[in-house]
């Protein structure tokens, strides 16, 4: 189980983060900044919530980042801070942390940023432990880009070199094949890699809202304004700015980004004063009319050729050849630790239904067949019917296979339906009674306890 640790000085609030994450981490606690470090350097935990405000000091968090980040540089930490405090939390992100959070906070947002920091750090994780002898695949810090297929090879060979510059760099491919763990790859093979790395996605921030988050805004700018606050390009100063579905950016505001291109200067919203910025740009997108540069719909031309200085294509998992069950079975490798399930495995059928499925939903889509099939499959063994594919997965079994599947599923279907009424079930099934016993031992499938044999 991974490790949390919560650093705040509010007893109460401590208590408050604990439950709501006990069930799915090892939680540890710390009510100063001596404690923080102490318990920090026995667990070292991946996770960290860190209150702003610690021994009576407003940004005593600030240094607390450092200091933790000396010891792993990896950890995930999540800044909480109070709301008079607009400057700590960019200022957090600026020192490392992974993402901020204002006072009070709001358990269901904070468990989002949880699982996403812990999903990165399994990628990071992962991905700088894949290593093959073979010479087929060398990988390091490629953040879960799991795979032999000669299209990875490219991108994995690409990665390096693309990084080792400071053009701007546009990824394409469908939704689900990795965008946004390609852009951070290419920032931590950089030499920005010890600054921030901060994605937006254009399509999910209203309208009225995106240019005040990418440009800032001083006090009196608008209604509401009551202080000045950094944009998200001013976070991410000498580091990386993601900007994922970058097709959906409203026009007018694609005319000063392509002037923050030209100058790298910024101006926020009723200001006066141009802010030198030291940022790259990678932007993101699925739309293949974007990615051909054929017809720019929703992007400017001009925009268009200066975000894609170079160009990575992410290829679909269907053209990937067997790189789905690699990556099946590192996801797999994690949903034993996360669901303590340690026989966790899938089975040589279900790993003929994974290679035959077309995936429309890549690697994304696998990922959430794969969880669902790790909670509701029997005996912590993966079987096609736990997956819930389609029917046109069958479509290049073999047809003893494809009956086997059928087969399978029709059984256990059958033995629910009869309540586990084993005469019943082979009645139904017009088969008898030993014939129903051999199909059973014959697919692996154990009766229920409470199995009634008449």
């Amino acid at each position: 189980m991974h490790s949390l640790l919560i650093v705040d000085d509010n007893a109460g609030l401590r208590e408050q983060m604990k439950w709501a994450f006990s069930g799915s981490f090892s939680v540890l606690e710390a009510g100063t900044a001596d404690e923080c470090i102490s318990v920090f350097k026995q667990a070292t935990p991946g996770i960290v919530l860190l209150d702003m405000g610690l021994d009576n000091v407003p940004d005593k968090g600030l240094e607390l980042i450092d200091s933790i980040l000396k010891i792993d540089s990896r950890t995930k930490i999540l800044v909480i801070t109070a709301n008079t405090s607009d400057t700590l939390g960019p200022d957090s992100v600026r020192r490392g942390a992974f993402d901020f959070l204002n006072k009070p906070v709001d358990i269901d947002q904070l468990s989002v940023l949880v699982e996403r920091a812990l999903r990165i750090l399994s990628f990071e994780k992962a991905g700088a432990e894949v290593s093959r002898s073979d010479g087929k695949l060398q990988i390091e810090n490629n953040f879960f880009m799991i795979g032999a297929s000669e299209p990875m090879r490219r991108i994995f060979e690409l990665i390096p070199r693309i990084a080792e510059t400071d053009v701007n760099v546009l990824i394409t491919g469908e939704s689900g094949t990795g965008k946004e763990l390609c852009a951070r790859a290419v920032h931590y093979h950089s030499r920005r890699k010890n600054a921030a790395f901060v994605p937006i996605n254009c399509g999910a921030i209203p309208e009225n809202l995106i240019e005040s988050e990418l440009f800032g805004y001083v006090k009196g700018a608008f209604t509401g304004a009551n202080t000045d606050k950094a944009g998200l390009i001013e976070m991410a100063h000498e580091g990386t700015l993601l900007l994922d579905e970058i097709g959906e950016m409203p026009k007018n505001l694609q005319v000063r980004l392509l002037r923050f291109l030209e100058d790298q200067k910024v101006q926020r919203l009723g200001d006066t004063e141009l802010r030198k910025v030291d940022v790259r740009i990678v932007a993101a997108t699925n739309n293949k009319e974007i990615s051909d540069g054929v017809s720019q719909r929703g992007l400017r031309s001009d925009l268009f050729y200066r975000l894609s200085e170079f160009q990575v294509d992410l290829p679909p998992l269907r053209d990937r050849d067997r790189d789905v069950l690699e990556i099946a079975n590192s996801i797999v490798e994690r949903y034993r630790a996360k669901f303590n399930l340690q026989k966790l495995s899938i089975s040589p059928r279900a790993e003929q239904a994974l290679i035959h499925y077309s995936w429309p939903g890549n690697v994304r889509e696998l990922e959430n067949k794969l969880s669902r099939a790790a909670i509701t499959c029997s005996n912590q063994t993966i079987e096609p019917e736990d997956l819930s594919l389609s029917a046109s997965s069958a479509l290049g079994l073999t047809l003893k296979d494809a009956r086997d599947v059928f087969e399978r599923e029709f059984i256990i279907n059958l033995l629910r339906q009869t309540r586990y009424n084993i005469s019943d079930a082979a009645k139904t099934a017009g088969i008898s009674r030993p014939t129903l016993y051999d199909l059973l031992k014959k697919h692996s499938i154990k009766l229920e306890k409470e199995t009634v044999i008449k």
